[in-house]
């Protein structure tokens, strides 16, 4: 019961947070150490994931990797918007995401993840190294140049929710192979995954948004272990270029 009402009050703390950071009525300082906290919170609920898959008889091919693509939905509709209203057009959205970036290139090494989870795949760092230096080299990008703010969100909001659609629907109903063991269901599955969150993230037109979508699933067919830096940027660029 006790476990339950935390989980609930975190629920709403978060939420609030996350309300207040796009009211602008957050400071600099304040919202650091909220998406810190946010971040571990992340890292944390990933690990009850993987435990609670492990007790559960789901597919072994989706047990081993519902916590990753977790992770991923959790950072496109919690963490990544948090960081955006809180950073946006300012220094502080490089500055942080290259500070996270930073933190997952030396963590492995000193062994500081394994104090979430004991043993930590290539696979899991690679995932989130991409994925971060694929935020990094857009936040620069918008920095520089504030027309690729909405542009760069959408890329990451594309890999967020379309990377996770397409890893389960391939899984679940994939029977059309087109590129090595990916599927034409995977794709479609990336493809409406994409579109409904750049469409909840931004507002834009669904029609406008579907050809984006569908080049970043084309991405995500080719780009193997690069995937989460690559959707990202080619997302960022198409939208940039059709918006």
């Amino acid at each position: 019961m006790i476990k339950n009402i935390t989980k609930v009050l975190l629920l709403v703390f978060t939420l609030g947070c996350l309300y207040f950071m796009s009211r602008g009525a957050v400071g600099i300082t304040a919202s650091y150490f909220l998406i810190i906290f946010n971040i571990v919170r992340v890292f944390l609920e990933i690990y009850a994931v993987k435990l609670l898959a492990n007790k559960s008889n789901i597919r072994q091919s989706i047990k081993e990797e519902l916590p990753r693509k977790v992770g991923h939905m959790l950072i496109c509709f919690i963490t990544y918007p948090m960081i955006y209203f809180s950073f946006k057009g300012t220094i502080h959205m490089p500055l942080f995401i290259g500070l996270v970036l930073i933190f997952v290139l030396i963590a492995q090494p000193f062994g500081l993840l394994n104090i979430i989870e004991r043993e930590v795949s290539d696979d899991n760092i690679n995932a989130i190294k991409y994925l971060a230096i694929g935020a990094f080299i857009l936040s620069v990008i918008s920095y520089f140049n504030p027309d690729f703010l909405i542009p760069a969100s959408l890329g990451a909001m594309a890999l967020g929710l379309g990377d996770p659609m397409a890893c389960f629907v391939g899984k679940l109903f994939g029977k059309h192979k087109i590129v090595g063991n990916k599927t034409l269901e995977g794709v479609i599955g990336f493809i409406i995954g994409a579109t409904i969150a750049m469409y909840i993230f931004s507002g834009i037109s669904i029609l406008k948004l579907i050809p984006i979508a569908i080049c970043g699933a084309i991405t995500e067919l080719y780009s193997n272990k690069y995937d989460n830096a690559l959707i990202q940027i080619v997302v960022c660029f198409t939208a940039y270029m059709l918006l």
